[in-house]
């Protein structure tokens, strides 16, 4: 078995893409709400970078995204690293296994991601702090996720540019 080769400027790219990402995420995805929907394409980074490149590359984006979500207050300090260096790991498994790198997997992954990660969010936080009606979570993170869905180009597309780059160095 031949070891991956890790790349690390490939790595600074997804990092300062995720960076940008975040920081449009914080203000300007912030403020809009279509049909009360927030967008939320973090997720979708994790998802890309794991399914592009594999593990390795979605564990490091992971974290990153992780430490974003922390960095911003939202939630349980240390769940968001742990959460999604667990699904980039599990995604670029899986990207190794059965899905191929190609975006409507992304948009399958990042949908699942962002399902568990709703509900994740439900059972870790709202309910037991504010007791919020399930329907009413449920319902926010199913619309939260068809929105995320229909713009993960925004991720797909630069992040995919990147991996290519870098494919064959």
């Amino acid at each position: 078995m031949q070891r991956e080769q890790l790349s690390i400027p490939k790595i600074v790219l997804y990092i300062l893409f995720a960076l940008l990402i975040y920081v449009l995420q914080t203000t300007l995805f912030g403020t809009w709400s279509i049909r009360g929907y927030h967008l939320d394409l973090l997720p979708a980074l994790v998802a890309a970078a794991a399914l592009l490149d594999g593990p390795v590359e979605g564990v490091i984006i992971g974290i990153t995204v992780g430490l974003f979500y922390d960095l911003g207050f939202i939630g349980v300090d240390g769940l968001y690293p742990l959460f999604f260096l667990i699904f980039g790991f599990i995604a670029g498994e899986m990207s190794r296994l059965t899905l191929s790198g190609s975006y409507v997997s992304m948009v399958l992954m990042t949908a699942f991601e962002m399902i568990v990660l709703g509900l994740l969010r439900y059972f870790a936080y709202l309910l037991p702090q504010a007791g919020a009606s399930f329907g009413l979570v449920l319902r926010q993170i199913i619309g939260g996720t068809l929105l995320a869905c229909l713009f993960c180009f925004i991720i797909y597309w630069p992040m995919q540019k990147i991996s290519r780059k870098f494919a064959n160095r």
